[in-house]
């Protein structure tokens, strides 16, 4: 299979964080194929190892797996054969961007140590922190990730030296009161309130350059009786983990503030949480080097990449997919289709940061 037909077979089969059980087999079926060391990682992911470096430390390389809960709609011939489930962010490209990469490698039988992660749930769950204790096992001098985007132009390349990512935390807050008939609402305490009043002061409240939205709200049972209980949903995004925390404990004090004058009883829970990616400099000059790079501002985009980047020098970068007179829809839209000529394009990219001296 070239590396369209292997894009157009992984879009089809979009799965869902910690199950992407028929898109590990799919890889693991082509790497067996090609004679690449392959095994299981993080449950549901898998790490290729590629060693004709001797002793010398590995390049690690990472696409991620996940899919999202969205019904596609695209239109394209190669769409989503299951329902509410589709690549919105563009890891179906990631995958057959890596597997194109490591085709060449096969093929040329180049010299080094390199390691290709695919990773499983990078949209939930924090996968890439699930595999850091196997990829502790290996001498790794730097890692390497890119992500498609319509924001910019096709083939253009995009990243900046230190913060490129925000760190981000999920956050449900949620209230506890008492249920009772609308009639006889005083004999009840209302959950929904709590949950306004607090809503109303995170958006009120100067967070300073940080980002706190909550982008779903859920309470109540009927329509004629009090709500016993109301959840706010939402994301935090800073530029450290710290101030996320930081963020986190000043919301939490001011619910339990609110909760205690309304009589309700208060509960949050952490979700997911993803440390800031950072952009290694030494790496950042070699990459200018190798292709034209356009720098960026910082953006408030999550990705659990920054676990890798606290630990070792990495890069990451954005890949434009938007072909000329094309809107851009934007990641995690049900009609987000980067086209196939971004994926041989991208291949070019990883080739050419392979075939060099990037090492710092």
């Amino acid at each position: 299979m070239n590396p369209i037909d292997i894009r157009h077979a992984l879009h089809r089969i979009p799965e869902l964080a910690f199950h992407e059980h028929e898109t590990q087999a799919f890889i693991r079926n082509l790497l067996d194929e090609w004679k690449v060391l392959v095994r299981p990682i993080a449950d549901t992911g898998l790490l290729a190892t590629w060693n004709r470096g001797g002793n010398a430390p590995y390049r690690l390389f990472r696409a991620d797996m996940d899919a999202l809960p969205l019904q596609e709609a695209t239109g394209a011939p190669f769409s989503s054969i299951y329902p509410d489930r589709m690549h919105a962010c563009g890891h179906d490209v990631h995958m057959a961007v890596l597997l194109g990469v490591i085709r060449r490698v096969v093929d040329s039988g180049i010299s080094g140590n390199l390691l290709f992660l695919f990773q499983p749930s990078e949209e939930a769950g924090g996968g890439a922190e699930r595999t850091i204790p196997d990829l502790r096992n290996y001498d790794i001098a730097e890692a390497w990730a890119m992500h498609v985007t319509d924001e910019y132009p096709l083939g253009m390349v995009v990243s900046c030296p230190g913060l490129l990512f925000a760190s981000c935390l999920e956050l449900d807050c949620r209230f506890r009161g008492k249920s009772a008939h609308a009639a006889f609402h005083e004999q009840g305490r209302d959950a929904i309130p709590g949950c306004s009043e607090l809503l109303d002061s995170v958006y009120r409240r100067n967070w300073d350059g940080d980002i706190v939205r909550f982008g779903r709200i859920s309470g109540g049972r009927v329509r004629n009786v009090v709500a016993d209980e109301c959840t706010l949903f939402g994301t935090i995004r800073t530029k450290s983990r710290d101030r996320c925390q930081s963020v986190t404990d000043e919301i939490v004090e001011t619910a339990k503030e609110i909760a205690g004058r309304r009589q309700l009883n208060f509960e949050h829970v952490i979700g997911a949480r993803y440390p800031e990616v950072r952009v290694n400099q030494s790496l950042f000059t070699a990459f200018e080097k190798i292709v034209p790079v356009t720098r960026c501002e910082m953006k408030y985009t999550g990705e659990d990449f920054g676990f890798f980047s606290l630990r070792w020098p990495s890069l990451m970068f954005w890949f434009g997919t938007r072909l000329p007179d094309q809107p851009a829809n934007g990641l995690h839209h049900p009609g987000f289709l980067p086209p196939d000529e971004a994926v041989n394009n991208a291949i070019d990219v990883f080739w050419k940061i392979m075939t060099a001296e990037t090492h710092i």
